[in-house]
């Protein structure tokens, strides 16, 4: 069976929707257990099938599933938090993990008769249809190209602290097939057949990594683009931990938006930083608002790698702690300020309309918007990262706003930092 990137499948007989037993049943009629986290089949010629990473969204803040995992499609990005959720063993013991360890090097490994035997990942996710989430969507395959992080958290019943493995995937593209064939799968799972008459019918990016290495892994990295129009109500929908961020910063931390500005300002700034986190970025300041001329902070994009061959952009930031939705017109200061070596980005805790956002893409601004939900997923995946709450995160950054406002030109970065 063929199945494509974003496909439904049920945990249950449904008309609608193949069933996922059926589809991992395959043609050795055994499918997956779709109770577990991290599940995978059992060795064939001592080479594992497959490990499927399954995340439920909906199941998160619960003492059973205390991570958040942070899928970035998009980008070919996810970031995977193992199945330890418990003080009472190492983050090794647990079942998943244990699997996950035991395989890793095989995607590091120079040798392609490692690679040859090198489990595909597939990520799905749970999603709620017909007010159940007895359903699953196919969101990629991929590999692991990261040594892993032992993450800690505190356990709710107890507050011991227990430690757990987070596992990065890249996810590989589909083209040229644009389908995944599961025939791929069933073939690895057959004894009968060696390493190599298993990968037959693996995708074309896969192969190509069997071949080559990681040294292929940003030309064969699943990378959508992506120039629709987002919804106001599909940027509101978000998980719980989500919502709680957002509501936390408009509520708890930045509740007074005159007062708050400054503040908030700073913690735009951060989140800016934390978009740009795998580029040369380098924060500026916050601009005093007598001078500001339309942008509330300023930062630096740096391309390149040596002094000859580089150059930089200036970014221009603008913060909106708003609760509705940015129109375009909101949109025109930092829009007006943009000319050639300059990128602008805008932050906010609510939405975008389908106004400001056709306004930018018809217009070609190289314009940034960050709404609530991309906002809370880069401030989780931070936390979930190093540790720190979001009140530490808030109170940091009061700290820096206290010594990094200026009435500075902002055009003046390009010869600081």
């Amino acid at each position: 069976m063929k199945i494509k990137l974003n496909q439904i499948f049920s945990n249950n007989a449904d008309e609608e929707f193949t069933q996922w037993n059926y589809l991992t049943a395959g043609t050795l009629g055994v499918p997956l257990n779709t109770a577990k986290g991290i599940e995978f089949f059992k060795k064939a010629l001592d080479r594992t099938p497959l490990i499927v990473f399954h995340t439920n969204h909906y199941k998160e803040d619960q003492e059973q599933t205390p991570w958040r995992d942070l899928i970035f499609q998009s980008a070919g990005r996810v970031i995977y938090n193992g199945d330890n959720k418990s003080s009472n063993f190492a983050a090794h013991e647990a079942r998943g993990n244990r699997k996950v360890l035991e395989l890793i090097n095989l995607y590091s490994s120079k040798s392609k008769i490692d690679r040859l035997k090198a489990p595909p990942i597939i990520i799905t996710k749970t999603v709620k249809l017909k007010g159940r989430t007895g359903y699953r969507q196919f969101i990629g395959v991929g590999l692991i190209n990261q040594s892993p992080k032992l993450v800690q958290q505190y356990e709710k019943k107890t507050n011991q602290v227990f430690s757990n493995y987070q596992f990065e995937v890249t996810l590989i593209s589909l083209t040229p097939e644009e389908e995944f064939d599961w025939k791929w799968i069933d073939d690895r799972r057959n004894s009968t057949l060696d390493d190599i008459s298993s990968l037959k019918h693996a995708p074309t990016n896969w192969k190509l990594w069997v071949e080559k290495g990681n040294e292929i892994i940003s030309q064969i990295r699943l990378n959508i683009k992506s120039y629709r129009i987002i919804d106001e109500q599909e940027q509101k929908n978000m998980p719980i931990q989500n919502k709680k961020i957002i509501n936390d910063l408009l509520n708890v931390y930045y509740p007074d938006p005159s007062k708050d500005g400054i503040r908030f300002e700073a913690l735009a700034s951060f989140i800016t930083e934390l978009y740009f986190e795998n580029s040369t970025y380098s924060r500026g300041w916050i601009t005093a608002g007598s001078s500001d001329r339309g942008v509330d902070f300023v930062g630096r994009l740096d391309i390149g790698h040596d002094a000859f061959s580089s150059n930089s952009l200036i970014v221009l930031g603008q913060s909106k702690r708003y609760k509705s939705p940015i129109s375009g017109e909101r949109l025109t200061r930092v829009a007006s300020r943009m000319t050639r070596g300059y990128i602008g980005v805008v932050v906010t805790l609510d939405t975008f309309t389908r106004k400001a956002q056709e306004e930018i893409k018809d217009d070609q601004l190289p314009i940034i918007l960050i709404n609530g939900k991309k906002a809370s997923e880069l401030l989780l995946n931070y936390i979930n990262r190093t540790g720190k709450t979001l009140q530490e995160i808030v109170e940091i950054e009061d700290e820096w706003s206290k010594t990094n406002i200026r009435t500075t030109h902002y055009s003046s970065i390009i010869d600081e930092i």
